[in-house]
Protein backbone atom coordinates (compact mmCIF):
# COMPACT_ATOMS: atom_id res chain seq x y z
CA UNK A 1 0.00 0.00 0.00
CA UNK A 2 1.69 3.36 -0.93
CA UNK A 3 -0.25 6.62 1.34
CA UNK A 4 -0.24 10.58 0.41
CA UNK A 5 -0.94 13.19 2.87
CA UNK A 6 -4.60 13.14 1.03
CA UNK A 7 -5.26 9.60 1.92
CA UNK A 8 -4.33 5.59 0.51
CA UNK A 9 -3.34 4.91 -2.87
CA UNK A 10 -4.14 1.53 -3.59
CA UNK A 11 -2.23 -0.23 -6.79
CA UNK A 12 -5.05 -2.04 -8.28
CA UNK A 13 -5.85 -4.39 -11.26
CA UNK A 14 -8.59 -6.85 -12.52
CA UNK A 15 -9.36 -9.86 -10.53
CA UNK A 16 -8.13 -13.23 -12.13
CA UNK A 17 -11.87 -14.20 -12.93
CA UNK A 18 -13.06 -10.70 -13.42
CA UNK A 19 -15.88 -11.26 -11.50
CA UNK A 20 -17.41 -8.91 -9.13
CA UNK A 21 -17.84 -9.37 -5.30
CA UNK A 22 -21.42 -9.84 -4.51
CA UNK A 23 -23.36 -8.93 -1.54
CA UNK A 24 -22.62 -12.26 1.07
CA UNK A 25 -19.19 -11.12 0.74
CA UNK A 26 -20.09 -8.02 2.93
CA UNK A 27 -21.86 -6.79 6.48
CA UNK A 28 -20.16 -3.47 7.02
CA UNK A 29 -19.40 -1.81 10.86
CA UNK A 30 -20.10 1.82 11.55
CA UNK A 31 -16.68 3.69 10.20
CA UNK A 32 -15.18 6.66 12.36
CA UNK A 33 -16.04 8.34 9.09
CA UNK A 34 -20.08 7.46 8.56
CA UNK A 35 -19.38 7.64 4.83
CA UNK A 36 -22.90 6.49 4.08
CA UNK A 37 -21.66 3.08 2.54
CA UNK A 38 -19.78 2.54 5.44
CA UNK A 39 -22.83 2.38 7.79
CA UNK A 40 -23.69 -0.71 9.15
CA UNK A 41 -24.92 -3.33 6.56
CA UNK A 42 -25.46 -0.52 3.90
CA UNK A 43 -23.01 -1.86 1.40
CA UNK A 44 -24.53 -5.61 1.92
CA UNK A 45 -28.09 -4.12 0.96
CA UNK A 46 -26.69 -2.06 -1.94
CA UNK A 47 -24.53 -4.74 -3.72
CA UNK A 48 -28.02 -6.63 -2.97
CA UNK A 49 -29.90 -4.23 -4.86
CA UNK A 50 -27.51 -4.07 -7.84
CA UNK A 51 -27.97 -8.26 -7.91
CA UNK A 52 -31.56 -7.97 -8.87
CA UNK A 53 -32.72 -8.32 -12.01
CA UNK A 54 -33.50 -5.65 -13.82
CA UNK A 55 -32.10 -3.26 -11.85
CA UNK A 56 -32.00 0.54 -12.84
CA UNK A 57 -27.84 0.93 -12.84
CA UNK A 58 -27.65 -2.57 -15.21
CA UNK A 59 -30.54 -1.95 -17.45
CA UNK A 60 -30.82 2.25 -17.57
CA UNK A 61 -27.50 3.67 -16.75
CA UNK A 62 -24.51 1.16 -17.07
CA UNK A 63 -25.93 1.22 -21.75
CA UNK A 64 -26.45 4.61 -21.69
CA UNK A 65 -23.30 5.53 -20.03
CA UNK A 66 -20.50 3.45 -21.75
CA UNK A 67 -22.77 4.23 -25.20
CA UNK A 68 -21.27 7.83 -24.50
CA UNK A 69 -18.04 6.46 -23.58
CA UNK A 70 -17.35 4.78 -26.03
CA UNK A 71 -14.10 3.12 -26.82
CA UNK A 72 -11.72 2.59 -23.50
CA UNK A 73 -8.09 1.40 -25.49
CA UNK A 74 -5.85 3.75 -24.93
CA UNK A 75 -7.08 6.04 -22.44
CA UNK A 76 -6.53 7.31 -19.16
CA UNK A 77 -9.46 7.42 -17.09
CA UNK A 78 -10.06 8.77 -13.75
CA UNK A 79 -13.39 7.83 -12.02
CA UNK A 80 -14.86 9.92 -9.79
CA UNK A 81 -16.78 8.43 -7.11
CA UNK A 82 -15.60 4.79 -8.66
CA UNK A 83 -17.58 3.12 -5.98
CA UNK A 84 -16.99 -0.42 -6.39
CA UNK A 85 -15.03 0.22 -9.87
CA UNK A 86 -16.90 -1.79 -11.98
CA UNK A 87 -15.86 0.62 -14.73
CA UNK A 88 -12.15 0.52 -13.89
CA UNK A 89 -12.69 -3.26 -14.43
CA UNK A 90 -14.12 -3.16 -18.12
CA UNK A 91 -11.79 -0.60 -18.70
CA UNK A 92 -8.73 -3.01 -17.85
CA UNK A 93 -10.46 -5.79 -19.43
CA UNK A 94 -10.75 -3.20 -22.89
CA UNK A 95 -7.20 -2.40 -22.77
CA UNK A 96 -7.42 1.36 -20.87
CA UNK A 97 -3.48 3.10 -20.81
CA UNK A 98 -4.50 3.56 -16.85
CA UNK A 99 -7.72 3.64 -14.98
CA UNK A 100 -7.90 6.00 -11.15
CA UNK A 101 -10.75 5.89 -8.95
CA UNK A 102 -11.40 8.43 -5.57
CA UNK A 103 -13.89 7.04 -3.58
CA UNK A 104 -14.61 8.25 -0.12
CA UNK A 105 -15.99 5.43 1.22
CA UNK A 106 -13.82 3.16 3.00
CA UNK A 107 -15.68 0.20 2.28
CA UNK A 108 -15.91 0.86 -1.54
CA UNK A 109 -12.64 1.62 -1.67
CA UNK A 110 -11.85 -1.61 -0.27
CA UNK A 111 -14.41 -3.58 -2.70
CA UNK A 112 -12.75 -1.60 -5.46
CA UNK A 113 -9.54 -3.45 -4.48
CA UNK A 114 -11.08 -6.64 -4.52
CA UNK A 115 -12.94 -6.19 -7.73
CA UNK A 116 -9.83 -5.64 -9.24
CA UNK A 117 -6.85 -6.32 -7.62
CA UNK A 118 -3.51 -6.84 -9.07
CA UNK A 119 -1.59 -4.01 -10.56
CA UNK A 120 -3.05 -2.50 -13.53
CA UNK A 121 -4.69 0.82 -11.94
CA UNK A 122 -5.13 2.66 -8.73
CA UNK A 123 -7.29 3.61 -6.47
CA UNK A 124 -7.43 6.73 -3.85
CA UNK A 125 -9.54 6.72 -0.86
CA UNK A 126 -10.31 10.59 -1.08
CA UNK A 127 -13.52 12.43 -1.12
CA UNK A 128 -13.80 14.87 -4.67
CA UNK A 129 -14.39 18.20 -3.13
CA UNK A 130 -10.27 17.16 -1.79
CA UNK A 131 -9.48 15.50 -5.00
CA UNK A 132 -6.50 17.25 -6.50
CA UNK A 133 -6.18 16.52 -10.31
CA UNK A 134 -2.63 16.38 -12.01
CA UNK A 135 -3.12 18.57 -14.59
CA UNK A 136 -3.65 17.51 -18.25
CA UNK A 137 -3.23 14.33 -17.62
CA UNK A 138 -6.19 11.78 -18.47
CA UNK A 139 -8.26 11.80 -21.71
CA UNK A 140 -12.06 10.45 -20.25
CA UNK A 141 -13.28 11.71 -16.30
CA UNK A 142 -16.57 9.62 -15.57
CA UNK A 143 -18.62 9.80 -12.88
CA UNK A 144 -21.54 7.92 -12.26
CA UNK A 145 -24.36 8.37 -10.22
CA UNK A 146 -21.92 10.19 -7.33
CA UNK A 147 -22.34 14.11 -8.60
CA UNK A 148 -25.50 13.80 -6.47
CA UNK A 149 -23.54 13.41 -2.91
CA UNK A 150 -21.64 16.69 -4.23
CA UNK A 151 -22.68 20.00 -2.75
CA UNK A 152 -20.69 22.23 -4.47
CA UNK A 153 -20.16 20.89 -7.96
CA UNK A 154 -18.73 24.62 -9.25
CA UNK A 155 -15.01 23.40 -8.50
CA UNK A 156 -15.30 20.09 -9.15
CA UNK A 157 -16.10 20.82 -12.87
CA UNK A 158 -13.12 23.30 -12.59
CA UNK A 159 -10.61 20.50 -11.72
CA UNK A 160 -12.11 18.19 -14.93
CA UNK A 161 -11.25 20.86 -16.86
CA UNK A 162 -7.65 21.05 -15.30
CA UNK A 163 -7.36 17.40 -15.49
CA UNK A 164 -8.73 16.50 -18.85
CA UNK A 165 -6.15 16.64 -21.88
CA UNK A 166 -6.75 19.51 -24.74
CA UNK A 167 -9.27 17.14 -26.44
CA UNK A 168 -10.29 15.23 -23.70
CA UNK A 169 -13.95 14.19 -22.27
CA UNK A 170 -16.11 14.21 -19.70
CA UNK A 171 -18.90 11.79 -19.27
CA UNK A 172 -21.25 11.65 -16.45
CA UNK A 173 -24.52 10.22 -14.76
CA UNK A 174 -26.71 11.90 -12.21
CA UNK A 175 -29.89 10.87 -10.73
CA UNK A 176 -32.70 12.73 -12.53
CA UNK A 177 -33.82 16.12 -11.46
CA UNK A 178 -37.34 14.75 -11.43
CA UNK A 179 -36.52 12.37 -9.13
CA UNK A 180 -34.00 14.45 -7.10
CA UNK A 181 -37.04 17.21 -6.90
CA UNK A 182 -38.82 15.09 -3.86
CA UNK A 183 -37.86 12.15 -2.77
CA UNK A 184 -42.01 11.31 -0.96
CA UNK A 185 -42.70 8.69 -3.73
CA UNK A 186 -39.68 6.56 -2.69
CA UNK A 187 -40.88 5.65 0.93
CA UNK A 188 -44.23 3.74 -0.56
CA UNK A 189 -41.67 0.55 -1.93
CA UNK A 190 -42.33 -0.15 -5.73
CA UNK A 191 -43.22 3.00 -6.70
CA UNK A 192 -46.37 3.47 -9.36
CA UNK A 193 -46.71 7.13 -9.35
CA UNK A 194 -43.82 9.65 -8.10
CA UNK A 195 -44.27 13.17 -6.72
CA UNK A 196 -42.33 16.47 -8.37
CA UNK A 197 -42.34 18.98 -5.80
CA UNK A 198 -39.88 22.09 -4.90
CA UNK A 199 -38.49 21.97 -8.11
CA UNK A 200 -36.83 24.93 -8.64
CA UNK A 201 -36.00 25.33 -5.14
CA UNK A 202 -31.87 23.43 -5.40
CA UNK A 203 -29.85 22.28 -2.51
CA UNK A 204 -30.15 19.24 -0.01
CA UNK A 205 -33.10 16.61 -0.18
CA UNK A 206 -32.98 14.28 2.73
CA UNK A 207 -33.56 10.60 1.36
CA UNK A 208 -33.88 6.95 2.91
CA UNK A 209 -32.15 4.93 1.10
CA UNK A 210 -30.63 1.33 1.66
CA UNK A 211 -32.62 1.62 5.06
CA UNK A 212 -30.63 4.37 6.00
CA UNK A 213 -30.84 8.56 5.42
CA UNK A 214 -28.68 10.25 3.24
CA UNK A 215 -28.51 13.60 1.57
CA UNK A 216 -28.18 14.01 -2.10
CA UNK A 217 -28.29 17.57 -3.40
CA UNK A 218 -31.27 18.37 -6.00
CA UNK A 219 -30.19 20.85 -9.16
CA UNK A 220 -32.40 21.39 -11.90
CA UNK A 221 -32.08 20.39 -15.59
CA UNK A 222 -30.36 23.56 -16.89
CA UNK A 223 -28.03 24.16 -13.83
CA UNK A 224 -25.60 20.72 -15.22
CA UNK A 225 -25.24 22.47 -18.94
CA UNK A 226 -24.66 25.45 -17.28
CA UNK A 227 -21.90 24.23 -14.93
CA UNK A 228 -19.98 22.88 -17.94
CA UNK A 229 -19.77 25.97 -19.66
CA UNK A 230 -18.49 27.62 -16.43
CA UNK A 231 -16.08 25.21 -15.71
CA UNK A 232 -14.49 26.00 -19.19
CA UNK A 233 -16.29 22.30 -21.42
CA UNK A 234 -18.32 22.27 -24.60
CA UNK A 235 -21.22 20.56 -23.90
CA UNK A 236 -21.33 17.71 -26.32
CA UNK A 237 -24.86 16.02 -25.20
CA UNK A 238 -27.82 15.51 -22.58
CA UNK A 239 -29.25 12.26 -22.70
CA UNK A 240 -31.88 10.69 -20.43
CA UNK A 241 -32.47 7.46 -19.29
CA UNK A 242 -34.86 6.21 -21.58
CA UNK A 243 -35.55 2.02 -21.25
CA UNK A 244 -34.52 -0.33 -24.54
CA UNK A 245 -36.39 -3.50 -24.18
CA UNK A 246 -33.51 -5.67 -24.60
CA UNK A 247 -31.65 -4.70 -22.13
CA UNK A 248 -34.89 -6.38 -19.68
CA UNK A 249 -35.76 -9.46 -19.07
CA UNK A 250 -39.23 -8.70 -17.84
CA UNK A 251 -41.36 -6.48 -20.34
CA UNK A 252 -43.67 -5.37 -16.99
CA UNK A 253 -40.33 -3.44 -15.51
CA UNK A 254 -39.76 -2.09 -18.90
CA UNK A 255 -42.72 -0.38 -19.32
CA UNK A 256 -42.25 1.02 -15.99
CA UNK A 257 -39.09 2.36 -16.66
CA UNK A 258 -40.98 4.23 -19.75
CA UNK A 259 -43.19 6.59 -17.33
CA UNK A 260 -39.99 8.60 -15.58
CA UNK A 261 -36.82 9.37 -16.44
CA UNK A 262 -34.48 7.92 -13.32
CA UNK A 263 -31.20 9.53 -14.53
CA UNK A 264 -29.53 12.29 -16.72
CA UNK A 265 -26.71 11.67 -18.54
CA UNK A 266 -23.94 14.94 -19.76
CA UNK A 267 -21.04 14.88 -22.35
CA UNK A 268 -18.28 17.18 -22.53
CA UNK A 269 -15.44 17.79 -23.94
CA UNK A 270 -12.15 19.87 -23.28
CA UNK A 271 -11.43 22.39 -26.59
CA UNK A 272 -7.88 20.86 -28.41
Amino acid sequence: MLSTSAGPVLTIGRRESGEIATARTYTQTMSDRDEFYDRKNVLARYLAHRGRPDNPNDTLDRPIFREMVGELRGLDVIDLGCGDARLGVEAIQEGARSYHGIEVSRAMFELARENLGGGLGTVEHLSMENWRPRPDAHDLVASRLALNYVEDLSDIFRKVYSALRPGGRLALSVEHPVITSNFQSFESGVRTNWLVDDYFRPGPRPHKWLGQEVIKYHRTIEEYPDLVREGGLSLERLRESRPSPENFQSQEEYRRRLRIPLFLFIAARKAD
